[in-house]
């Protein structure tokens, strides 16, 4: 019988259903009194029967406010009905009908389930003071059903009226918030898609860095040292041959990374350890004075050999490009539980080298960005403890790729 819900329903304006339903209220009233149907066999109070045109005005008129000022109409009918049922009149039972419907079905919650436990107590005691009145079970029972069609009923269906206007709301507000879920779900969608789209870039923009600027880097410094050659030395046919092999090494990796725009096919890791020694002999081809000392195993995952393979590649470059002509050393070293490298030179860093026009700003932080992805770490920057640069790096053989790794200030400049 409970209502469910702890508030009143919304006001609402004045329908015109209900001016429909109160002027049928009305004629329902004359009809009754011009065909003499009367509540009943006497009036209880003679005195009030030739009032029941005002009550009836009254009662009838309240109607029009059940879903707007549902307390006042309630009142208002209640009290025409009694009335009208005590001045001998049958439309008083119609209105207390509809005063315990709307109360239920249009007021606050607390109030039609009070109205309903009322209305079922008051047809009990009804029929049970009629019987202890004239002494017969009968009387008590038919004032048990006509008080329980007059009040009980009107309460037990506007009871079910309301919760099944609550259940249809619930249901519709269900409906709308799976709605919202679905496109919350579609604007998550595309975030990621954007994002996923945006980490794509950053790697494409890091891939062709290390690719094309180590590459192009290596050939233009052994070009130059080529150029500065003395004649008849034979300088320029071994760096010509370090140029061609990086121009051939460099279009290759650049067709595998067009492979792989056009097929979405990942294209194997670039780089090994071993390759590091053909990029040292390059370099020192062009003049570069470089100590290299390789302490690894065997055994490397192929994720850390590239890893390794890029981060020194880049550091040469860097040093090369920055460092003046220092002496370089590199040291790759095996620990207990992956790989260690370092590169240091001692030339310092001219003033020019820090401009953000020595670079495009992408070198160091790729370096950063790759021991990162492989759960290792990596610092690039002055040399504490001297005036040089240097770059450290420790890369774990049990590989964990995070793809969350944001690039990671360089502590230094760019390259």
């Amino acid at each position: 019988m409970n209502s469910f819900g702890d508030q009143a329903p919304p006001a609402r304006r004045i329908r015109r259903e209900d001016a429909l339903l109160a002027l049928g209220y009305a004629a329902l009233a004359w009809l009754m009194h011009a065909l003499e149907l009367t509540a009943t066999g006497s009036a209880a109070f003679p005195a009030l029967a030739p009032w029941w045109p005002l009550f009836t005005l009254v009662g009838c008129g309240a109607v029009v406010l059940r879903r707007r000022h549902t307390p006042v109409m309630v009142s208002l009918s209640f009290a025409a009905a009694v009335l009208l049922v005590l001045g001998n009149s049958t439309v008083g039972l119609f209105l207390a009908f509809e005063a315990v419907f709307s109360l239920v079905l249009f007021g606050p919650a607390r109030a039609a389930r009070v109205a309903e436990a009322s209305v079922l107590g008051l047809c009990a005691a009804s029929g049970l003071a009629v019987w202890s009145l004239t002494g017969d079970l009968r009387d008590g029972v038919t004032v048990i059903l006509l008080t329980g069609m007059v009040l009980l009923l009107p309460a037990e269906w506007a009871s079910n009226l309301r919760k099944a206007g609550q259940l249809a709301e619930s249901e519709s507000a269900r409906a709308a918030a799976i709605r919202a879920a679905a496109r919350d779900q579609e604007r998550l969608a595309a975030r990621e898609h954007e994002l996923a789209l945006a980490a794509e870039r950053q790697d494409m923009a890091r891939e062709l860095h290390d690719v094309l600027s180590s590459r192009l880097s290596a050939i233009a410094l052994q070009s130059g040292a080529a150029l500065r050659s003395p004649q008849g030395s034979s300088l320029p046919a071994e760096v010509l041959a370090h140029v061609r092999q990086e121009s051939v090494k460099g279009l290759e990796e650049l067709n595998g990374m067009i492979r792989t725009l056009s097929t979405g096919v990942p294209r194997p890791l670039a780089g090994s350890i071993q390759d590091l020694d053909a990029v040292v002999a390059g370099h020192r081809a062009a003049g570069m004075r470089i100590e290299w000392t390789n302490l690894a195993g065997s055994g490397i995952p192929s994720p850390v050999q590239a890893a390794v393979y890029r981060i020194a590649v880049e550091a040469l470059v860097n040093a090369a490009r920055h460092s003046n002509g220092a002496r370089v050393r590199m040291l790759l070293d095996q620990t207990a539980s992956g790989l260690r490298l370092l590169v240091e030179d001692d030339g310092g860093l001219p003033a020019a080298a820090a401009s953000p026009q020595s670079g495009t700003g992408t070198g160091i932080p790729s370096m950063l960005a790759r021991a990162e992805q492989l759960g290792g770490r990596a610092w690039a920057g002055p040399d504490p403890a001297g005036s040089g640069w240097k770059v450290e790096a420790e890369l774990p053989f049990s590989t964990t790729p995070r793809p969350d790794a944001a690039t990671i200030n360089a502590g230094g400049i760019t390259g």
